[in-house]
């Protein structure tokens, strides 16, 4: 918070972050030097990372294993991040994903360009609305997803780590000649539903 250019003088040099609690702050000069952030001027004052100064980290799942990414997808950033959330921002099929931070800049937008190396397969989303005797969002509802190469089950959940939720629909990654045969939904009632043969298209609505 310390090190948020938006934050009043008077809020930064408040003698109260002066706490014993407190001394493991850096002392940070902002002049305008090499070492500023870009753009930032004014007095020294002290920085705070409740993270131990970590970067973020991002690792893809592959055939053999997690692989890190988080330099090439740069959101191997120097704020503090708090949470993120996935969702297709500008519609093109590929999760995209929004990071907020404690200071600036509290908010990032990072955009999954994969849809644009030549990569294939699709994605569908399914969107559940509960009955009477479900809640409406259909919060804790399992989705077995069959498809021609084998079956998969989602989870309808909120929450997303700290005050963070993705879109709500659940989302279908296919891969190039894999078909979608059939739905299973068990409510959060303990009803179930069944969607067989599964008719074609990005969004797929089932209500309880």
């Amino acid at each position: 918070m310390l090190s948020d250019p938006g934050q009043s003088d008077a809020f930064r040099r408040s003698p109260h972050w002066n706490s014993p609690l407190l001394d493991f702050q850096l002392r940070v000069r902002q002049e305008g030097s090499g070492n500023s952030p870009p753009g930032v001027n004014g007095p020294a004052y002290r920085s705070n990372s409740f993270s131990g100064n970590e970067r973020n980290r991002l690792l893809l799942a592959g055939e053999s294993g997690f692989v890190d990414r988080s330099l090439v997808s740069g959101v191997d950033c120097r704020e503090d991040a708090r949470c993120f959330a996935v969702l297709d921002y500008d519609g093109d099929g590929w999760l995209d994903m929004a990071l907020a931070s404690v200071n600036a800049p509290r908010l990032r937008l990072f955009r999954n360009r994969m849809g644009e190396s030549g990569r294939s397969g699709r994605a569908v989303r399914i969107r559940l609305t509960g009955g009477k005797e479900s809640n409406r969002d259909a919060v804790g509802a399992l989705v077995t997803v069959t498809t021609s190469r084998g079956s998969r089950v989602y989870r309808r959940s909120l929450g997303e780590g700290l005050s963070a939720q993705n879109a709500g629909a659940i989302r279908v990654t296919l891969a190039e000649g894999e078909s979608l045969e059939q739905l299973r939904v068990r409510w959060p009632s303990g009803a179930e539903s069944t969607l067989k043969p599964v008719p074609d298209g990005p969004l797929l609505k089932i209500s309880e």
